[in-house]
């Protein structure tokens, strides 16, 4: 089956405006998960679909295949699933895509090896759908209207963080959806679903300043850099 990955690569951001083209450690943020999906070695195509020209040219520089979107594909209000289908049904790579993977560009710590292994446990496993998760051993509270706070488990039965080791949380980096999936439920999951973990450094989901400071830190200490393309 014929699998293309496509990177959402929105111009604008609330958050941190510019951010998708902004420099992550010299490089610039949408270039890093970019590199690793052309490296992978179980995608079939990469595309970079975005409003932005700045963000187009660095697809264009990788000898990357670049889908313009069209401004109205690209406002806060439209969901990702609207326009990763844009992207796929629009250009000539999404014709014969049977397996799509939606890359957020705001994970930076994605890797080829990532790639690679979701989609095997992706095929393994027969799932119609996965995404990406990080381990989790929080205990989580829902702030009502009136500031009420619920936990989600049991104050009295406090339990050990041992007794968490199957619950995840997830990470946004990147998503695979089968294309029937896709185009039946208007949704990136769906159908049998199944997670890929990756390392708890990869948690960090750049949305606000504070993000960015926190990811640029861990990437220096960890010593990361983007992928050259093989």
């Amino acid at each position: 089956m014929t699998t293309l990955a496509v990177i959402l690569a929105r111009g604008g951001s609330k958050g941190i405006p510019g951010k998708n083209r902004r420099l992550f450690r010299g490089t610039p943020l949408a270039e890093w998960c970019l590199r690793a999906a052309m490296n992978a070695t179980h995608i079939d195509h990469v595309l970079l679909s975005s409003d932005d020209d700045k963000i187009l040219e660095i697809g264009t520089s990788l000898n990357c295949p670049v889908h313009k979107r069209k401004p109205e594909d690209a406002t806060d209000t439209v969901s990702s699933e609207q326009s990763l289908m844009a992207a796929i049904s629009e250009h000539e790579l999404g014709r014969d895509a049977q397996i799509v993977l939606m890359v957020q560009p705001t994970s930076p710590f994605t890797s080829s090896k990532d790639f690679d292994q979701a989609l095997e446990k992706f095929v393994d496993g027969n799932y119609d759908s996965l995404l990406t998760v990080v381990n989790d051993h929080s205990f989580t509270w829902r702030i009502q209207d009136d500031g009420t706070a619920t936990p989600s488990y049991d104050p009295k039965d406090r339990p050990m963080r041992q007794s968490n080791l199957n619950q995840r949380k997830e990470n946004g980096a990147f998503y695979i959806t089968k294309r029937s999936i896709l185009e039946s439920d208007n949704c990136r999951l769906g159908g049998r679903m199944g997670c890929y973990t990756m390392p708890d450094y990869a948690a960090v989901d750049i949305d606000e300043e504070f993000d960015w400071l926190m990811a640029e830190t861990l990437a220096e200490k960890l010593g990361l850099e983007p992928e050259d393309i093989s």
